[in-house]
C-alpha cells in the first residue's frame, strides 16, 4: 500500500514541475505568428499603402507602415491574452486589439476606436 501512494506522489509531482514549466511557449505555439498585410479597414479595401505585422514566436516582431511610397519599420513586442492582442513599440506605445482568425484572416479591432482592420497572411 506504501508503494502505491508513494507511486501515486511521485506521478503527482512529476505532473505539477511538467505543468508549471510552460512559460513563453505560448508565443511559439500562437496562430498569430508569420506575416500579416492589411487588406481591408473601415473605409473598405487597402490596396496601397499596406501596413504589414510580422509576429515571431518569440514575442517579437516587427510592423512595417507605408506612408507616400516611404516604408519605416517599428520593432514590436506582442502578448495575446484571450481575445486581446497587446502590441508594444520600443517608444512606449501600446496598440490594445480584440483578435480573431478564421481561416488565413486577422481581424483586429481597436478596442479605443472600435476600428476593425483585416489582415492575410503573406
Amino acid at each position: 500500500m506504501k508503494t502505491k501512494k508513494f507511486l501515486s506522489f511521485i506521478a503527482f509531482a512529476f505532473m505539477a514541475v511538467a505543468l508549471s514549466s510552460c512559460t513563453d511557449d505560448e508565443y511559439y505555439y500562437s496562430p498569430l505568428i508569420g506575416d500579416w498585410v492589411l487588406v481591408a479597414d473601415d473605409y473598405g479595401p487597402v490596396n496601397e499603402d499596406q501596413s504589414i505585422f510580422s509576429f515571431y514566436g518569440d514575442g517579437t516582431g516587427i510592423y512595417t507602415e507605408y506612408d507616400w511610397g516611404n516604408e519605416y519599420n517599428y520593432s514590436i513586442s506582442w502578448e495575446p491574452d484571450g481575445e486581446y492582442l497587446y502590441i508594444s513599440f520600443t517608444d512606449g506605445q501600446q496598440w490594445t486589439y480584440l483578435w480573431a482568425i478564421a481561416g488565413e484572416t486577422l481581424y483586429l479591432t481597436d478596442i479605443d476606436t472600435g476600428s476593425r482592420l483585416t489582415f492575410v497572411m503573406y
